[in-house]
This record gives structure tokens, sequence and C-alpha cells, in this order.
């Protein structure tokens, strides 16, 4: 079996192995986060225009629904008028038969 000897002395290999195990560690943290940043960007890219989509989709059915009611507002008005018309031909039928009535 192979027994470790440590000794208090520190050599360039040391130096040159400590360099390479920090540099290792520093390049794969800032490499994770880089390309977690950029994936960060992508899905905000995607979201956004996901975003943009449903907020198109929206406002169509805004206006649908604003010229929907505005249609509706108009034909009661039209019923309105029409009903008002259809209750004085009636008034006037009433009246020409009362008076054909008194005249009998």
């Amino acid at each position: 079996m192979i027994q470790p000897n440590f000794t208090p002395d520190i050599n360039l290999g040391h130096l040159v192995q400590a360099l390479v195990v920090v540099s290792t560690a520093a390049g794969g943290i800032i490499g994770g986060y880089l390309s977690l940043r950029g994936d960060i960007e992508l899905q905000r890219g995607e979201f956004r225009v996901a975003l943009a989509g449903h907020q198109a989709r929206l406002t169509v059915a805004e206006r649908q629904l604003d010229e929907r009611r505005t249609e509706d507002r108009q034909f009661q008005a039209e019923m309105r008028t029409a009903l008002d018309r259809v209750m004085h031909a009636i008034a006037d039928l009433r009246t020409e038969i009362v008076q054909k009535q008194d005249r009998k």
C-alpha cells in the first residue's frame, strides 16, 4: 500500500497544479453562468413572443366584443323604433275601428 508523504515544501509543480484546479473550477463556473444567462435570454425572448401573440388575440377579442356591443345597441334601438311604429299603427287601427263603430 502506498503511504502519502506530506512535506511543507511547495515547488513549481504544486503551484501549477493549484493554478490548473482553480482555472478549471473558475472556467466551469463562468461557462455555466454564461450558458445559463444565454438560456434565460432565449426563454425571455420566446415568452415575449408568446405574450405578444396573446395580447394580439386579446386585442382582437376586445375589438370584436366592442363591435358586438355596438351592433346589439343598434339592434335594440332599431327594435324600439319598430316597436314604437307597430304600437302607433295598432293605436291608429283601434281609433279607426272605434270611429267605424261610432258611424254605424
